[in-house]
Protein backbone atom coordinates (compact mmCIF):
# COMPACT_ATOMS: atom_id res chain seq x y z
CA UNK A 1 0.00 0.00 0.00
CA UNK A 2 1.57 3.20 -0.88
CA UNK A 3 1.85 5.75 2.02
CA UNK A 4 3.06 9.63 2.21
CA UNK A 5 5.76 8.51 5.33
CA UNK A 6 5.98 12.33 5.99
CA UNK A 7 2.23 12.60 6.19
CA UNK A 8 2.34 9.65 8.42
CA UNK A 9 5.42 10.94 10.84
CA UNK A 10 3.25 13.66 11.11
CA UNK A 11 0.19 12.64 12.12
CA UNK A 12 1.70 9.90 14.40
CA UNK A 13 4.03 12.76 16.17
CA UNK A 14 1.11 14.39 16.52
CA UNK A 15 -1.04 12.21 18.12
CA UNK A 16 1.42 9.74 20.11
CA UNK A 17 -0.43 9.12 23.34
CA UNK A 18 1.75 9.84 26.42
CA UNK A 19 1.52 7.68 30.09
CA UNK A 20 2.83 9.32 32.84
CA UNK A 21 4.96 11.93 30.42
CA UNK A 22 6.46 8.70 28.54
CA UNK A 23 5.70 7.75 24.01
CA UNK A 24 2.99 5.05 24.97
CA UNK A 25 3.66 2.61 21.86
CA UNK A 26 0.86 0.23 23.23
CA UNK A 27 -1.73 3.82 22.82
CA UNK A 28 -0.79 3.99 19.57
CA UNK A 29 -1.42 -0.25 18.75
CA UNK A 30 -4.71 0.82 20.61
CA UNK A 31 -5.94 3.87 17.86
CA UNK A 32 -7.25 2.12 14.87
CA UNK A 33 -6.10 5.07 12.67
CA UNK A 34 -2.24 5.20 14.08
CA UNK A 35 -2.20 1.54 13.53
CA UNK A 36 -2.92 1.78 10.05
CA UNK A 37 -0.53 3.91 9.35
CA UNK A 38 2.58 1.84 11.11
CA UNK A 39 2.84 -1.60 8.85
CA UNK A 40 3.08 0.66 5.27
CA UNK A 41 5.22 3.59 6.97
CA UNK A 42 7.74 1.29 8.27
CA UNK A 43 7.59 -0.69 5.21
CA UNK A 44 7.89 2.27 2.58
CA UNK A 45 11.53 2.46 1.91
CA UNK A 46 12.22 -1.09 1.47
CA UNK A 47 9.35 -2.30 -1.25
CA UNK A 48 10.78 -4.61 -3.25
CA UNK A 49 13.77 -5.52 -1.22
CA UNK A 50 12.98 -7.87 1.59
CA UNK A 51 12.17 -11.44 1.54
CA UNK A 52 11.84 -11.79 5.78
CA UNK A 53 11.46 -9.24 8.30
CA UNK A 54 13.05 -10.47 11.89
CA UNK A 55 11.19 -8.90 14.73
CA UNK A 56 12.41 -9.55 19.02
CA UNK A 57 10.18 -9.72 21.47
CA UNK A 58 8.38 -7.71 23.10
CA UNK A 59 6.16 -5.42 20.86
CA UNK A 60 8.63 -6.24 17.62
CA UNK A 61 6.78 -9.21 16.30
CA UNK A 62 3.17 -7.31 15.98
CA UNK A 63 5.11 -3.97 14.16
CA UNK A 64 7.02 -6.68 12.12
CA UNK A 65 4.00 -8.06 11.37
CA UNK A 66 2.31 -5.43 9.87
CA UNK A 67 5.31 -4.44 7.74
CA UNK A 68 5.74 -8.23 6.56
CA UNK A 69 2.16 -8.06 5.38
CA UNK A 70 2.74 -5.05 3.53
CA UNK A 71 5.87 -5.82 2.12
CA UNK A 72 4.25 -9.26 1.21
CA UNK A 73 7.18 -10.52 3.13
CA UNK A 74 7.66 -13.82 5.77
CA UNK A 75 8.14 -13.04 9.74
CA UNK A 76 10.65 -14.51 11.95
CA UNK A 77 11.29 -14.20 15.57
CA UNK A 78 13.47 -13.46 17.91
CA UNK A 79 12.37 -14.12 21.34
CA UNK A 80 13.65 -13.36 24.94
CA UNK A 81 15.22 -16.17 26.49
CA UNK A 82 12.77 -18.73 28.08
CA UNK A 83 10.25 -17.58 26.41
CA UNK A 84 8.25 -20.25 24.07
CA UNK A 85 9.86 -20.49 21.05
CA UNK A 86 9.40 -23.86 19.71
CA UNK A 87 11.95 -25.54 17.73
CA UNK A 88 14.88 -22.29 18.51
CA UNK A 89 18.47 -23.56 18.72
CA UNK A 90 20.02 -20.31 18.41
CA UNK A 91 20.97 -17.89 21.05
CA UNK A 92 22.54 -14.69 21.13
CA UNK A 93 22.79 -12.27 24.55
CA UNK A 94 23.05 -8.51 23.22
CA UNK A 95 25.10 -6.28 25.10
CA UNK A 96 23.51 -3.73 27.40
CA UNK A 97 20.44 -2.20 26.61
CA UNK A 98 18.43 0.80 27.69
CA UNK A 99 18.10 -0.56 30.89
CA UNK A 100 22.26 -1.00 31.17
CA UNK A 101 21.80 -4.93 31.39
CA UNK A 102 22.19 -7.72 28.27
CA UNK A 103 19.11 -9.66 26.75
CA UNK A 104 19.68 -13.17 25.32
CA UNK A 105 17.04 -14.12 22.26
CA UNK A 106 16.39 -17.62 20.68
CA UNK A 107 15.74 -17.87 17.65
CA UNK A 108 15.45 -20.67 14.89
CA UNK A 109 17.96 -21.37 12.38
CA UNK A 110 15.72 -22.66 9.69
CA UNK A 111 14.04 -19.56 9.64
CA UNK A 112 15.91 -17.29 7.75
CA UNK A 113 17.59 -19.05 4.31
CA UNK A 114 21.28 -17.46 2.99
CA UNK A 115 19.53 -16.17 0.10
CA UNK A 116 16.97 -14.25 2.61
CA UNK A 117 16.87 -9.82 2.27
CA UNK A 118 15.71 -9.22 6.00
CA UNK A 119 14.52 -6.03 7.40
CA UNK A 120 14.65 -6.14 11.17
CA UNK A 121 11.83 -4.26 12.61
CA UNK A 122 11.24 -2.96 16.47
CA UNK A 123 9.69 -0.60 18.36
CA UNK A 124 11.98 1.69 19.60
CA UNK A 125 16.08 2.20 18.93
CA UNK A 126 18.04 3.32 21.73
CA UNK A 127 21.87 1.64 22.08
CA UNK A 128 21.26 -0.32 19.08
CA UNK A 129 21.99 -3.59 21.01
CA UNK A 130 18.88 -5.57 20.11
CA UNK A 131 19.31 -4.27 16.32
CA UNK A 132 23.10 -5.70 16.81
CA UNK A 133 21.99 -9.14 18.57
CA UNK A 134 19.67 -9.52 15.38
CA UNK A 135 22.13 -8.40 13.03
CA UNK A 136 24.04 -11.78 14.68
CA UNK A 137 21.55 -13.89 13.82
CA UNK A 138 21.11 -13.22 10.04
CA UNK A 139 25.00 -12.97 9.83
CA UNK A 140 24.86 -16.73 11.10
CA UNK A 141 22.29 -17.25 8.95
CA UNK A 142 24.33 -15.89 5.56
CA UNK A 143 21.61 -13.91 5.04
CA UNK A 144 21.58 -10.07 4.19
CA UNK A 145 20.16 -7.43 6.29
CA UNK A 146 18.83 -4.78 4.04
CA UNK A 147 17.55 -2.51 6.53
CA UNK A 148 16.47 -1.38 10.05
CA UNK A 149 13.02 0.28 10.84
CA UNK A 150 11.62 1.40 14.27
CA UNK A 151 8.54 3.47 15.31
CA UNK A 152 10.73 5.65 18.08
CA UNK A 153 14.21 6.94 17.85
CA UNK A 154 15.81 7.57 20.99
CA UNK A 155 19.22 6.85 19.57
CA UNK A 156 22.05 8.98 19.51
CA UNK A 157 23.79 10.62 16.84
CA UNK A 158 26.75 7.66 16.67
CA UNK A 159 23.94 5.13 17.01
CA UNK A 160 22.00 6.20 14.37
CA UNK A 161 25.17 6.60 11.45
CA UNK A 162 25.90 3.04 13.00
CA UNK A 163 22.66 1.58 11.88
CA UNK A 164 20.97 3.93 9.62
CA UNK A 165 17.82 3.09 10.78
CA UNK A 166 14.29 4.60 8.57
CA UNK A 167 12.51 5.38 11.69
CA UNK A 168 8.97 7.45 12.23
CA UNK A 169 8.93 9.73 15.13
CA UNK A 170 11.81 10.91 17.19
CA UNK A 171 11.73 10.45 21.39
CA UNK A 172 12.10 14.64 21.97
CA UNK A 173 9.62 15.65 19.05
CA UNK A 174 7.13 13.55 21.20
CA UNK A 175 7.99 14.86 24.49
CA UNK A 176 8.26 18.42 23.27
CA UNK A 177 4.48 17.98 21.98
CA UNK A 178 3.49 16.83 25.36
CA UNK A 179 5.89 20.28 26.93
CA UNK A 180 3.61 22.58 24.53
CA UNK A 181 0.40 21.26 25.60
Amino acid sequence: MAIDVEEARRQLTARFPLVNDHPDVAGVLRRPELLALLGPALAAPFRGRVSVVMAPEARGPILGALVAVDLGAGLALARKQDHNHPGSDRRVTSSPTWRGTPVSFEARSFDLEPDDRVLIVDDWITTGSTVDAMRHFVAEAGANVVGVAALVNKADEATRRRLLPHTLVDFDDLIRNEDMS
